[in-house]
C-alpha cells in the first residue's frame, strides 16, 4: 500500500512537524521513509554531502537513532520549495505519500492547498506542534464522508489503514445544507423539514457505502448535523488520523465552494491523510494499464 513516504524538512517547526508524523507512519506502516530538503549547489556554502549530514544531524535528534529515521534515504532539490521539489521527487522515487507540517499562518495554509491538489500521490499534514506530542500508535482512524467517489476512496483506505494498525475505524459525515442555500431557506418554515431529510439522506448513503466498501462489522458511523468542514474538526479531537478525498478544484472554484478539505487540514487536532482526485486517476489508470496488460499476455 505505502512503501515510500516522502517528507520535505527545511529545518522549521513545519519540517519538523511532518517529520515526526512521517517517521511514525513510517513505522506503524512498515515504509521506507524518504527525507527531501532543499539544496541549491550554485549557491550553496556547503557541499551536498555536508548538508545532507546536518539534516541527518537534526533529525536525528529530533526522532533518535532508531526507528524509520535510522534507515532513512535523503535527497536534495533545488526545485522551487517545497511544491513543485516535493511533486517532483514523489514521481522520481514512486513514493505513495507525501508528508508536510501544517502551521496556523496563511501563507503555509495557501502552501499546504497548493501541495495537495497537484500531488501525484496522497498527502498527509502533521497538526502544528505534533513533534511535541509524545509517540503513539494509531489507534482510531476516521474517514470523512460525503457521497462521492473520492469520500469512497477514502473509506477504503481508512479502512485498509485500520486493518494495518488494529485500529478502530469512524465513517464521519456532516449534514447541512449547501451555504448559498441555506441563505435563501433560513426564513422558510419547511426548513425543519429540509433538514431532517437532507440528515436521514446523509445517513442512509453512509450506511449503504461502509456496508458496501468495509469488510468488518465494528465500524462505527458518526453522522452529525452541522457543516461537514465542523463536523469533521470537532471529530478530530478524539482521532489519531482523518482520512479525506478532495476533488482538486482550481484556485477560483475551490474559493467559490469553500474547500472541506482545505478547512480541515488548517484546524484539526489530529494528522490528515488527503487524497487529491490527481492520485485517485494516476491509481486507476495504473490499475488500467496493468489489466491491459494481463489481457494482452
Amino acid at each position: 500500500m505505502y512503501k515510500k513516504i516522502l517528507v520535505g524538512f527545511a529545518g522549521d517547526e513545519a519540517g519538523r512537524d511532518g517529520a515526526a508524523l512521517a517517521s511514525r507512519l513510517a513505522e506503524i506502516l512498515g515504509a521506507q521513509l524518504l527525507v527531501a530538503f532543499p539544496y541549491h549547489p550554485l549557491i550553496s556554502a556547503v557541499s551536498a554531502e555536508n548538508a545532507e549530514r546536518l539534516v541527518r544531524s537534526d533529525l536525528r535528534e529530533l526522532l533518535g537513532e532508531t526507528g524509520a529515521i535510522a534507515a532513512a534515504e535523503y535527497h536534495w532539490s533545488n526545485a522551487s520549495w517545497p511544491t513543485r521539489a516535493l511533486h517532483e521527487l514523489a514521481e522520481f522515487t514512486g513514493a505513495q505519500m507525501i508528508v508536510l507540517g501544517g502551521a496556523p499562518d496563511h501563507r503555509q495554509v495557501g502552501l499546504m492547498g497548493r501541495i495537495v491538489h497537484g500531488a501525484p500521490c496522497a498527502v498527509a499534514v502533521a497538526p502544528a506542534g505534533y513533534a511535541l506530542t509524545p509517540p503513539h500508535d494509531l489507534q482510531r482512524i476516521g474517514a470523512g464522508f460525503s457521497d462521492s467517489p473520492e469520500a469512497r476512496a477514502a473509506v477504503a483506505l481508512a479502512e485498509t489503514l485500520a486493518s494495518s494498525a488494529g485500529a478502530e475505524l469512524r465513517v464521519i459525515a456532516g449534514s447541512a445544507l449547501a451555504p448559498a442555500l441555506a441563505g435563501y431557506a433560513f426564513s422558510s418554515p419547511s426548513l425543519p423539514l429540509i433538514e431532517d431529510q437532507l440528515y436521514a439522506e446523509t445517513k442512509a448513503a453512509a450506511e449503504t457505502a461502509a456496508g458496501e466498501i468495509v469488510s468488518r462489522e465494528d465500524v462505527r458511523l458518526d453522522v452529525r448535523r452541522g457543516d461537514p468542514s465542523r463536523v469533521l474538526v470537532e471529530a478530530s479531537r478524539s482521532l489519531d488520523l482523518l482520512v479525506l478525498g478532495s476533488r482538486a478544484y482550481g484556485p477560483l472554484r475551490h474559493a467559490l465552494l469553500g474547500g472541506v478539505s482545505s478547512v480541515v487540514m488548517r484546524e484539526a487536532h489530529c494528522p490528515v491523510l488527503v487524497l487529491p482526485r490527481s492520485s485517485l486517476e494516476s491509481r486507476t489508470k495504473e490499475q488500467s494499464d496493468v489489466a491491459s496488460t494481463v489481457l494482452d499476455a
